[in-house]
């Protein structure tokens, strides 16, 4: 299959990339800067590179005869006064970029949320979601609770709280649920769901077998490194205070701390299982992901 893949250069596409092509799929890949992309000599025939920004309509090249898109574009870590219109006017360009190509199916990785009382971050993700929708293009929707990666952000945050703080004063979100999965149940998903019929123009949520808090999983990742950490939840930490937080410990720039601070506040719960029924998949554990990417931080 011809297949174009944008966020090539991040942490979820970096890592999609070689199982497309392992796969035998020619992939074009659309970055903002090419050299930031490093592509293995036995694959080089099978990957065309484009540069190109999708919040520039003018520097977009003119795609011909694809099969099937990933959009894996997020602006969590631009302005997050911002992004709700940064990620709309990105989607309304990849809309424009693939539409005259014949594609027949987009896949999209959002976020799993629940409820009205959405932060800009998942509200601008559900809007992104729409606007694929509308389109006359297949469109696969994937919403994924927090994914737990070597090098993702939600485990450099957990690494860096849980190693530098053996005591940790918290806001009170680190009590909101969440259903925690491993990157490579990420890719498993996004590799199967391609060219899928029954997956045509649905919305799959996906996470691990454990529903822990983030107090739950600082505590666990603490116990599996041999560390002995105590956290207190406190009501007084306002949402400017604990992006600060975040920021001050972690590694994370506070732009994107501000965004995942306003999304730790939503539960993300798996509540369908549909994504089971079509393709039944058994994920690592919570302890399990946390090994793996602990493992592939080393090496």
């Amino acid at each position: 299959m011809k297949i174009l893949l944008t966020g090539a250069s991040g942490y979820i596409g970096n890592r999609l990339l070689p199982h497309l092509l392992e796969a035998g799929h020619h992939v074009t890949v659309l970055v903002r800067q090419s050299k930031k992309l490093t592509i293995p000599d036995t694959f080089k025939n099978h990957v065309t590179i484009l540069e190109g920004d999708l919040l520039d309509d003018s520097s977009l090249p003119t795609l011909k005869d694809l099969d099937a898109a990933y959009y894996l574009v997020h602006s969590m870590a631009d302005d997050p006064k911002h992004f709700y219109a940064l990620e709309e006017k990105s989607c309304t360009h990849f809309l424009r970029l693939v539409e005259k190509t014949g594609i027949k199916q987009i896949i999209y990785l959002s976020g799993l949320h629940h409820g009205s009382d959405l932060s800009e971050h998942f509200r601008s993700r559900l809007h992104v979601e729409e606007l694929l929708k509308k389109s006359k293009i297949n469109t696969t929707i994937v919403r994924a609770s927090i994914i737990i990666g070597a090098d993702s952000a939600s485990f450099k945050i957990l690494r860096d709280l849980v190693e530098k703080l053996p005591f940790m004063i918290a806001p009170r979100w680190l009590n909101t649920r969440c259903q925690p999965i491993a990157i490579s149940d990420v890719i498993y998903y996004l590799i199967h769901l391609l060219n899928l019929p029954q997956a045509f123009n649905r919305t799959f949520e996906i996470g691990g077998p454990d529903i822990v808090t983030f107090k739950e999983m600082l505590l666990i990742y603490a116990k599996l490194k041999g560390l002995r950490r105590w956290i207190l939840t406190v009501p007084v930490l306002t949402p400017h205070l604990s992006s600060l937080w975040l920021y001050l410990v972690t590694k994370v720039n506070f732009s994107l701390a501000s965004s995942l601070v306003e999304s730790l506040k939503v539960e993300s719960i798996v509540k369908d299982p549909a994504i089971q029924l079509l393709l039944p998949h058994v994920c690592l554990t919570y302890k399990e992901a946390i090994q793996q990417a602990t493992q592939n931080a080393k090496n």
